[in-house]
């Protein structure tokens, strides 16, 4: 936010009668940052080291400090990477300016709480759960007056929170200052308390929760298709009904994945020039509403798939969410497997589609799709590395490749791009097409615009004129719709 948001806020202060004397506490979850400390350093927990994650659960036995203490521990913490409410930071910073006492006080383990207050340099004392009390309704409240009492010499103070938990805080103030998305619903999480100061916080809208699905990667699940369009199987209405079930079915679940894969690469997300504006790493939604969604996914993937799909197709859609966990916590950082498994995770799409359809997928289209797709998927490492040398050099964040290896990895991608085409021109001289296409000569025309479409994409990276996702490209960039066209159009003089 620039600093012109920040004027309403401090018009509210100085028309409510806040006293610059009294202490100023500030809750940190969902006030001072947008998100909860304690999923985010979780999630990273479960990124780094599955395994501790699990037994990290054992923890909670001993209670939720002890659990927030365990994670803490265990799990890496980036402060500068949080996703702060500027409002509240820009208000807490200009209270401390002026003298006035200002405490960070959290629920969250004094770990993480001291780690933020350092980060921001603007607060005066932290008070935090401490592996054995946590600290949080009455507790807090204790502590709080306690502080007050201790540094005015009365139980006086003002309170920055986000929730109805904060009222018992609040009427013992006397006056609430609240974080909402409005100002309607901060007088509602208010109460009876007076609401001295209203800080706004991003409005949670539907298209966010939509923007997070990644709807526009359906598109990638359009391959499910190909073995139906290939066989020429296409006036089959059963088979067509299979693919469509197939495809809505798969879309869910890649959504739910998308959902998963955002929550454990918060941080770099957040470093990453474009990914940053995702709703997720931008606060917009929270950890705990993109699990429930992912659940909610799922069940209707699965919910759809078992009455209606044959059992493999089933278990292939059960496949696909191991094999993206494992990509997200295994792969990710490992260098060229993380792209092979980018290129599978495509081709095995094609071969869902058969089984959902009960089409045998060739020999010729799974080695085509294989180096097609593994191609594809380092453009989108190299357009990383590109990326991140028009700023600085070094290792690429939340991935195993350096600014070094450009070379390498372009004549890879380059050699895996060609050598599909390789295996299309091979096909298309070979005897399983005289049964299908009429005039197979027509094909050639496919394997030209490829050889000019696959030569563009490697040019514009090497320019640094690709973003990250190059099939995403593709769906806007009219030269490569047009190359699409041209390909439908051989294929159909061929049939």
């Amino acid at each position: 936010m620039g600093s012109s948001a920040y004027h309403r806020p401090l018009q509210a202060a100085a028309t409510s009668g806040l006293d610059d004397r009294l202490p100023l506490f500030v809750d940190l979850d969902n006030t001072l940052i947008l998100g909860d400390t304690l999923w985010e350093s979780f999630a990273m927990l479960v990124r780094q080291n599955p395994v501790a994650a699990l037994t990290a659960l054992f923890s909670l036995l001993r209670g939720r400090a002890a659990f927030k203490r365990t994670v803490a521990r265990q799990a890496p913490f980036f402060p500068d990477l949080l996703q702060y409410n500027d409002q509240v930071v820009a208000f807490v910073c200009q209270e401390a300016a002026l003298g006035r006492p200002t405490v960070l006080a959290t629920a969250a383990d004094a770990r993480i709480a001291d780690a933020v207050a350092a980060h921001l340099g603007c607060f005066t004392r932290v008070i935090a759960s401490d592996g054995t009390r946590n600290l949080k309704g009455h507790r807090k409240l204790e502590v709080i007056a306690a502080f007050a009492e201790e540094a005015t010499g009365k139980k006086a103070f003002d309170y920055i929170g986000d929730s109805r938990a904060d009222r018992p805080i609040w009427q013992a103030a006397g006056r609430a200052l609240v974080v909402a998305g409005d100002q309607a619903t901060a007088q509602q999480i208010a109460g009876p308390t007076e609401l001295a100061l209203f800080l706004p916080r991003p409005l949670k809208v539907w298209r966010d929760l939509l923007k997070a699905l990644r709807l526009h990667q359906w598109a990638k699940n359009i391959l499910i298709f190909t073995p139906l369009l290939l066989s020429h199987q296409y006036s089959d209405i059963d088979k067509v009904f299979a693919a469509l079930v197939g495809f809505v079915c798969f879309g869910l679940c890649a959504s739910a994945t998308y959902l998963w894969n955002d929550i454990l690469d918060l941080p770099a997300d957040r470093a990453h020039p474009r990914k940053q504006h995702r709703p997720l790493a931008a606060g917009r939604i929270s950890i705990a509403e993109s699990l429930g969604l992912s659940g909610l996914l799922l069940g209707l993937s699965f919910g759809l798939a078992l009455p209606v799909l044959p059992p493999v197709a089933v278990l292939l859609l059960a496949g696909y969410i191991a094999l993206t966990l494992a990509y997200s916590l295994l792969l990710k950082e490992k260098l060229l497997l993380d792209a092979m498994m980018l290129g599978l995770l495509f081709a095995y799409r094609i071969l869902f589609g058969g089984v959902t359809t009960g089409i045998m997928v060739s020999d010729w289209l799974i080695a085509f799709s294989v180096f097609f797709f593994l191609g594809l998927a380092l453009v989108k490492r190299y357009s990383e590395i590109i990326t991140k040398m028009q700023n600085q050099t070094g290792k690429i964040s939340g991935r195993g490749y350096y600014t070094e290896d450009r070379e390498v990895i372009g004549v890879l991608g380059v050699a895996s791009s060609y050598m599909s085409i390789l295996i299309m021109a091979l096909y298309i001289t070979s005897p399983a097409v005289v049964g299908l296409y009429s005039h197979p000569q027509a094909l050639w025309g496919v394997c030209l615009v490829m050889i000019y479409w696959i030569s563009r994409i490697w040019v514009l990276s090497h320019r640094g004129h690709m973003p990250d996702d190059p099939i995403v490209f593709a769906l806007r960039d009219r030269v490569s719709l047009l190359a699409g066209a041209g390909c439908v159009m051989a294929v159909l003089i061929a049939v």
